[in-house]
């Protein structure tokens, strides 16, 4: 009945939501299904544990003086492992609202007073806070995962697990989180501890897809860099991508070509700017050339590159509208944006007060630069949603699909540190527009989850979805083209990023084709000391697998974890590992990488990627037939 009610017209559909969600808040709840890899049956909104949210509120940090002591005692012999679980350096801390800005202010009683910033807008940060829709699971069955006192995961799935490879790079770039080829030591994962990583990362539950990100140091000068990527695919996990300075990649077409072979699906590409001016404090001399060439070769080998960008505030903060209308204009090539403002660890641990506060970069300024910068009426406080409203849709397919071995992608990241806003893409004019502009994303995500709250069928909960995305859209203000059934499909195309995946999951999610795509934008904010709050630490959305388990990224590099782990595991001293292996190039102070092959303007792909067929979500267990009648007469 709602569906031959929604096919007249958006007031139709309109109509037919307002009695589909009646009837379904009359009817009592049904129970939503306990699938095998969750510990229990899914969660409802009201179920999930609350972020830890508001200003002001007190929480628990570090003392940067005390937590570098307390890493140097381990370095020294002074103290192991487990007494530097136990005390790293914590002492209370509070944030509050000041003059226009989000605080934090903590105190030690040894080394004195600190203050950082969190935010320069107030409202965009409440903003975000207001929207998050909980966590994920407690975990169970982690105990070898997650034991690192104070610092340990308690609940959640993560959006990427980063393995690191080496702790070796071919560039020495400023700033650098973990001051790569600047330390005595070379620390290698090896084949065994690569085996034993993974064996880990399945054995507990919620037992999850997750964005594999093998990092460093560079990971591509690892020895098992490729074996590495065949023994993640051969143990189910297909969601394969490489953190990189595009060096490599650049130098030969066949070692991409190789790696996705391998089963690599995407790149995430070191990209600070669009100019040499931009990027000179990473040292290579043509390195807008080597990131144009390794975009040629990754997007030749069928692969898709994430731009992933470094700000720090007065070097490039205003550079990233043009790094935005070089993606757009790049689309063919590039799949999205993560800016992620500096963090001081690694090279800059020791970085004064006043260039602290000089180069903080709060991840609310990024809104409000992108509209500054961009003509596209990109608006913080309508286009902007926390990266963890992603979650919903995660969730939705966890609702779905019943029987899967695994949870899907679910981002649970705390929404003071990760935001996002999706925008529409004309592939071929390069243009874009923020989705908000004619959708109303935010009314839909809480459609959904009062959709899949309410426990229905499958077949309920899809019609009820589509309800919602017909309802939502103002197809007056779309761009010309755009209908219902445009939108369907949008919609569709883009569920690769949460859902299961399979053997064939790359092929179909690096498939692009369609005139319309969706381009998402995101900032992801990790912590250093100095802005360390233990209270988002607990269910961390980018784990680092270690010889230890699984330790948050900002607990691992802010949290003075990485220095901890290396100094006790390390493979050699940088003396013997050249005197075993010889030294490898390291370019910096201006040097230039070799490029033999010329650049093509457009290359002809090596690889031919096919279009997954469109109808994966709403005509699952629905006539094909019907769903398109829907669909196309809907405006």
């Amino acid at each position: 009945m709602f569906e031959s009610m929604a096919s007249h017209s958006p007031l139709a559909s309109s109509a037919a939501w307002t009695i589909a969600s009646s009837v379904n808040r009359v009817l009592p709840e049904g129970a939503l299904p306990a699938p095998s890899w969750a510990p229990g049956r899914l969660l409802k909104k009201h179920q999930r544990t609350p972020m830890r949210t508001g200003v002001p509120r007190r929480t628990l940090s570090l003392c940067p003086d005390c937590n570098r002591e307390a890493v140097e005692a381990v370095i020294r012999g002074q103290n192991d492992v487990a007494g530097f679980r136990e005390r790293p350096g914590i002492i209370d801390a509070e944030i509050l609202e000041e003059g226009g800005r989000i605080l934090m202010r903590k105190a030690c009683e040894t080394h004195g007073p600190f203050e950082d910033v969190l935010s320069n807008h107030p409202d965009f940060f409440q903003r975000m806070e207001a929207q998050s829709l909980g966590g994920d699971f407690d975990c169970v069955g982690d105990r070898e995962v997650h034991d690192h006192g104070p610092n340990s995961i308690r609940a959640g799935r993560g959006s990427y697990l980063i393995v690191d490879l080496t702790n070796r790079c071919n560039m020495m770039c400023r700033p650098c989180f973990m001051d790569a080829n600047g330390v005595g030591y070379v620390d290698e994962t090896d084949m065994e501890d690569l085996k034993t990583i993974f064996d880990r990362a399945s054995s507990f539950k919620p037992n999850r897809e997750i964005n594999v990100l093998f990092s460093g140091g560079e990971a591509t000068l690892s020895p098992i860099f490729l074996d590495a990527i065949r023994h993640a695919k051969s143990m189910g996990f297909h969601r394969l991508h490489v953190s990189t300075n595009g060096i490599r990649f650049a130098e030969s077409r066949d070692f991409a070509v190789e790696a996705s072979a391998a089963g690599l699906h995407g790149v995430y590409l070191q990209f600070d700017g669009v100019s040499e001016e931009k990027n000179k404090h990473r040292g290579l001399g043509n390195y807008i050339e080597v990131k144009l060439r390794a975009l040629e070769n990754i997007a030749a080998a069928g692969m898709q590159t994430t731009l992933q960008v470094t700000v720090v505030n007065g070097l490039n903060n205003d550079c990233v509208g043009e790094i935005v209308r070089f993606a757009l204009r790049n689309a063919d090539q590039i799949h999205g944006v993560i800016f992620q403002p500096v963090m001081f660890t690694g090279r800059d641990e020791r970085i004064s007060t006043e260039d602290r506060y000089a180069e903080r970069y709060p991840l609310s300024q990024l809104a409000y630069d992108l509209q500054a910068q961009t003509s596209i009426d990109w608006r913080p406080m309508r286009d902007w949603y926390p990266a963890s409203a992603y979650a919903i849709f995660s969730h939705l397919d966890d609702v779905l699909d019943r029987g899967l071995e695994r949870g899907s992608l679910f981002p649970d990241m705390h929404p003071d540190h990760a935001i996002m806003s999706p925008l529409l893409v004309d592939a071929d004019k390069g243009k874009a527009i923020p989705i908000p502009t004619f959708f109303d994303l935010g009314r839909f995500m809480q459609d959904v989850v009062q959709i899949t709250d309410s426990g229905r069928p499958p077949r309920v909960t899809r019609a009820m979805v589509l309800l919602s995305l017909l309802r939502n859209f103002n197809q007056a203000k779309a761009p010309s083209g755009l209908g219902p059934y445009e939108l369907r499909s949008l919609f569709e195309g883009s569920l690769y990023r949460f859902t299961r995946s399979d053997d064939d999951w790359s092929r179909q999610a690096s498939a692009k084709t369609a005139h319309w795509r969706l381009m998402f934008f995101n900032g992801m904010w990790f912590q250093d000391a100095y802005n360390y709050d233990f209270a988002t630490i607990y269910n961390s959305s980018a784990p680092v697998a270690t010889w230890q388990g699984e330790i948050s990224f900002c607990a691992y590099n802010g949290g003075g974890w990485r220095k901890v782990l290396e100094s006790v595991h390390h493979t050699a001293t940088v003396a013997d590992w050249y005197r075993n292996h010889g030294r490898h190039q390291i370019y910096a102070a201006g040097k230039k990488v070799h490029l033999v092959e010329s650049l093509s303007r457009r290359p002809e792909p090596l690889v031919q990627i096919e279009a997954a067929p469109v109808g994966t979500f709403f005509t699952r267990g629905c006539r094909d037939l019907e769903m398109k009648r829907l669909v196309r007469s809907g405006g």
